[in-house]
């Protein structure tokens, strides 16, 4: 029988997130693992009065009582690195980061799952050079473009609420897009399903797929 697997999973709002982790929780056998889960913005105040207002790249989440707040990554980049840290003081094999970011500065001594680099490779993976990616926020647009622009794919950046307008986002694609890009963690399952049923082409959901890459990693082990 193979042994338990303690795996992090690390939100950079406030924990809990059942939301973030009934996917992981779908995909993981049960009996044999083990989430700790860490919000980086669980030592703030829980009304966000400490949390600084976005500058370069803003990214949203929610706190513990369910507002959304939105966060410079570069604020969160020390946050997620101390979380990462104790999951792993805490006997993670492996974690995953709950956020589309970059997150390049945060390292592990064990393996870290991250969505953004998941959706990458995968799209390398399947020949495709040409993307559209949706952020959920306007401020998001300019920043994304410049994270999408080291990968070496072509990529058109839009702002739209996936949840709101799926039917929007599939009318608005651009002729000889190859695949469409969510970027972002946490688009509910039925959203991504419709989005995919008005397309044809590929629609990457990173957290989807960083989710499987777990489920994969621990089955392995």
């Amino acid at each position: 029988m193979s042994e338990p697997v303690t795996i992090g999973a690390i939100s950079i709002g406030q924990s809990p997130r059942p939301d973030l982790l009934a996917p992981l929780r779908g995909r993981l056998p049960a009996d044999r693992v083990t989430i700790v889960e860490i919000g980086a913005l669980d030592g703030l105040s829980v009304d966000g009065r400490a949390v600084p207002a976005a500058a370069g790249y803003p990214l949203t989440t929610r706190l513990r009582d369910g507002s959304a707040v939105t966060v410079d990554e570069a604020f969160l980049e020390p946050l997620v690195q101390a979380a990462v840290d104790e999951v792993e003081r805490r006997g993670c094999v492996v974690s995953i980061l709950l956020c589309a970011g970059g997150f390049a500065g945060v390292h592990g001594t064990r393996p870290i799952v991250r969505p953004f680099e998941i959706a990458v490779a995968t799209l390398h993976s399947l020949g495709i050079e040409w993307i559209a990616v949706v952020v959920p926020i306007e401020a998001q647009v300019e920043p994304s473009r410049r994270k999408w622009s080291t990968t070496g794919l072509s990529a058109v950046i839009r702002s739209a609420r996936l949840h709101d307008a799926p039917a929007a986002i599939a009318r608005d694609v651009e002729t000889g897009v190859e695949a469409v890009v969510l970027d972002y963690v946490g688009h509910p399952a039925d959203a991504v399903r419709r989005l995919r049923g008005l397309l044809d082409r590929p629609v990457i959901d990173p957290g989807d797929l960083a989710a499987a890459t777990l489920a994969s990693l621990v089955a392995a082990r």
